[in-house]
């Protein structure tokens, strides 16, 4: 298709500056995915070891309140993270990733918050 009007020189250098501005693009976002692989490398994946540790304690601190007969443990396997629910026993009852306990120890403050409120 041809536009009438439009100076070839002008269609060149707009061609250029979107060509230049992907390449850029693309450039940014590897550079950001290296930085972030980088940065989780420590933290065993994309969870903080520490921040996951807390969040089990707290979740368990909970469970024994309430005296529910379940238990949670932070375990290592291939470099990743993983949360075990364990009964009374010590079986195994679920594997869970970090996320879903970070989400519940989240709710549980938030629980604590609204009961705190209600109290006031």
């Amino acid at each position: 298709m041809r536009v009438e009007g439009v100076d070839p020189i002008i269609i060149g250098q707009v061609q250029g500056q979107t060509s230049n501005r992907q390449v850029q693009t693309a450039k940014g976002i590897r550079v950001n995915t290296e930085r972030k692989e980088q940065e989780g490398q420590g933290n065993l994946g994309s969870y903080p070891y520490e921040r996951v540790a807390q969040a089990v304690d707290q979740v368990n601190k909970a469970v024994d309140a309430f005296n529910i007969k379940l238990r949670f443990e932070l375990n290592e396997e291939d470099g990743e993270l993983y949360v075990y629910v364990l009964d009374e026993e010590g079986k195994v009852i679920r594997r869970i990733p970090p996320q879903n306990i970070l989400e519940v120890a989240s709710r549980m403050q938030q629980m604590v918050g609204l009961i705190i409120d209600a109290l006031i």
